[in-house]
């Protein structure tokens, strides 16, 4: 398989904070890729929610449907989106064979997280096990949060904001308004 530039996260809601990794890794692809070698960005998204598998009595309510995420995956810059099949299995998994497994195959110049980004088993990897694991197959680029009206943005502000019927705040941390 040809290099390519992944992003990996859940993406619920495909936010701001969603939108500035997807530009990041679109920016790599194209710094990176030649136009007879042009870089691929491939999105890694997780179905269902890990939450509803390691814990289902914390599972969020999601922001979007799993189609409606890809489309948007899609508006924000992936050429591809791949979608990891969530369960017992792949939560068991240690941060090594999450990067072996899910990673390796999409033979990654760059992967670009979000810096609250984990994975593996009990949530053991973050950014900088990534970067250890990965020393001398790829880089990894780690997106600072983004931050409107001095919230973090993130998917769990959003559902609160929709909860107390703050749309306009959910709008304002989608980039777009929220839709049903």
């Amino acid at each position: 398989m040809r290099r390519s530039v992944v992003a990996i996260g859940n993406f619920d809601g495909v936010h701001t904070g969603h939108q500035r990794l997807l530009e990041t890794a679109v920016r790599h692809a194209h710094r990176l890729g030649t136009e007879r070698e042009p870089l691929q960005v491939i999105v890694v998204t997780f179905w269902p929610h890990p939450m509803s598998v390691v814990a289902p009595e914390h599972a969020p309510l999601l922001l979007t449907s799993l189609p409606d995420r890809i489309d948007l995956l899609r508006r924000y810059g992936a050429d591809e989106v791949r979608v990891v099949q969530f369960n017992r299995e792949v939560a068991a998994w240690s941060p090594e064979r999450f990067v072996e497994t899910i990673l390796g195959p999409l033979n990654p110049a760059i992967v670009v997280v979000g810096e609250n980004f984990t994975f593996g088993y009990r949530a053991a990897g973050t950014p900088e096990t990534m970067r250890e694991i990965a020393a001398g197959h790829f880089d990894v680029d780690v997106i600072r949060l983004v931050s409107i009206d001095a919230e973090r943005t993130c998917s769990s502000f959003i559902r609160g904001a929709l909860a107390v019927g703050d749309v306009d705040a959910a709008a304002r941390h989608l980039g777009r308004p929220f839709r049903v």
